[in-house]
């Protein structure tokens, strides 16, 4: 319990940090008392463009972390693999693509980014979903892969000559995006909280849940829907964003423990601090470029999901 304790007050601590420091970077720097002078009244101009640019985005990087980290660890738990991740399983590239066809194909219409990037979750994880892949998770893996680079192969072919590189991502945030994000994204995160019993259910085989009465079907399906939902939310607003559902999760477990009552929120923050991080690096880095957080994430969970395997661990379903 006290492990738990400090682990929560350094995560919280690091996040506020960050988030004083993510306000001072930019293509302007401010100090310390310029932003203490700004919030006061005394520096419109410094004000006007912390809460106009930089505090959306801050907000969206927060909130999308934390969104990403959950349905990582709602998705190791349904497939029973610590292996297991939304972008890495095709989930995010399918709903890419979906919204890419459906901008193409269907008229405009509310939420149509959202509701296509859902149906596209939905349709990778009902090829995900079979009894041998659930039960061999270096296959959940391979497929996943597959059906990733599949998507995304896609994806580039409907593009082909289009420039799309701008289109998603943090840079240029505004509020109503921000905004949208932040209610999505309370009402995914809050349903997990309530829903992590349900994960913890599932580390035992189904046979035995099914003997004691547990609905393992329904719950692992409305696991997988939240899993889409959270992961939709992200997608239709700045894109793939890769690794975070794989590390954020399994480093929570060295430091609070297997119980999902206690990983999905410590997660959530994690997840929220690693990404402002990430992205805060990557809009100072190459002043006055910048490098996308999706760019930095790829090269930083690469080698730490090369690292997760060679450790193994993962021979048949357990994840502990």
């Amino acid at each position: 319990m006290r492990k738990e304790r400090l682990a929560y007050g350094i995560i919280c601590l690091a996040i506020l940090v960050t988030v004083i420091v993510s306000l001072m970077l930019g293509t302007q720097l401010f100090s310390l008392s310029e932003l203490w002078q700004a919030f006061t009244g005394n520096r419109p101009a410094v004000l006007n463009t912390v809460l106009t640019f930089r505090l959306p985005r801050i907000v969206a990087a927060l909130v999308v972390g934390g969104m990403l980290a959950t349905a990582g660890a709602i998705s190791q738990s349904v497939f029973r693999n610590r292996l297991a991740d939304p972008t890495i399983l095709g989930v995010t590239s399918a709903g890419e693509l979906f919204m890419l066809l459906g901008g193409f194909f269907l008229p405009a219409f509310g939420l149509q980014k959202l509701i296509l990037a859902f149906l596209g979750g939905l349709v990778a994880f009902a090829l995900l979903a079979n009894r041998k892949t659930l039960r061999h998770p270096y296959q959940l893996i391979i497929v996943g892969v597959a059906l990733n680079l599949t998507f995304t192969g896609l994806k580039q072919l409907f593009t082909q000559g289009i420039d799309v590189g701008n289109s998603l991502g943090f840079n240029g945030m505004t509020w109503s995006s921000a905004t949208g994000l932040v209610i999505a994204g309370c009402i995914g995160l809050i349903l997990a909280l309530l829903v992590a019993p349900w994960a913890n259910d599932l580390k035992l085989p189904d046979e035995q849940l099914a003997m004691v009465g547990v609905p393992v079907i329904a719950i692992r399906l409305s696991l997988l829907a939240l899993v889409v939902y959270l992961s939709a939310d992200v997608t239709s607003v700045v894109g793939t964003i890769p690794f975070i559902g794989i590390i954020v999760p399994n480093i929570a477990r060295y430091f609070v423990g297997h119980d999902y009552q206690t990983i999905l929120p410590f997660s959530m923050l994690s997840g929220a601090w690693l990404l402002l991080l990430v992205d805060t690096v990557g809009r100072v880095v190459i002043l006055p470029s910048e490098i996308s957080a999706a760019t930095l994430m790829a090269v930083i969970g690469g080698p730490f999901l090369v690292i997760l395997v060679q450790r193994g661990g993962f021979n048949g379903i357990k994840t502990g």
